[in-house]
C-alpha cells in the first residue's frame, strides 16, 4: 500500500472527517487507497504510526500567490461546499495562510496538486 505522511496537527481533524483535501508538490493516484501515518519520532528516524486511509476521488491544480502585501490567494477552480481552509483541515483561514506563507515567498505563485478525498 501507498503511504505518505500527514502532519500530527491534522490527524484528529483527519478522523473526524473534516479534512478532506489536502494539497502537496506532486499528485497522488486517484481511486488507490493511501494509508496516512504520522512519524512516532523524528521523522526519518523513528517508526510509521498509521492514522487511516484515503482514496483520492479527484486531482486539481491549484496556484498558491504570496501577494507583496503578505495576503494569500488560492485558485483552484473547483466549486467547494466549504471554504478551503475547512477542506484542509485549519480552524481559521489566517491560520491556513500563516501555513503557507513560510512555504511561498512574498510576491510568488506556486502550483501546486490539491487532493480530494472520497
Amino acid at each position: 500500500m501507498i503511504k505518505r505522511p500527514l502532519n500530527s496537527r491534522f490527524s484528529k481533524i483527519f478522523l473526524r472527517g473534516d479534512k478532506t483535501t489536502t494539497i502537496r508538490d506532486n499528485p497522488w493516484p486517484v481511486g488507490v487507497p493511501i494509508m496516512l501515518y504520522n512519524w512516532s519520532g523524528k521523522p526519518y528516524r523513528s517508526k510509521h504510526e498509521n492514522i487511516g486511509t484515503v482514496v483520492v476521488s479527484s486531482v486539481r491544480e491549484i496556484k498558491i500567490t504570496h501577494r507583496t502585501d503578505g495576503g494569500m490567494l488560492y485558485a483552484y477552480g473547483y466549486p467547494a461546499d466549504r471554504p478551503i481552509h475547512m477542506t484542509e483541515g485549519f480552524p481559521s483561514r489566517s491560520e491556513m495562510d500563516d501555513w503557507f506563507s513560510r512555504i511561498v515567498k512574498p510576491g510568488e505563485t506556486v502550483t501546486k496538486a490539491m487532493m480530494f478525498f472520497l
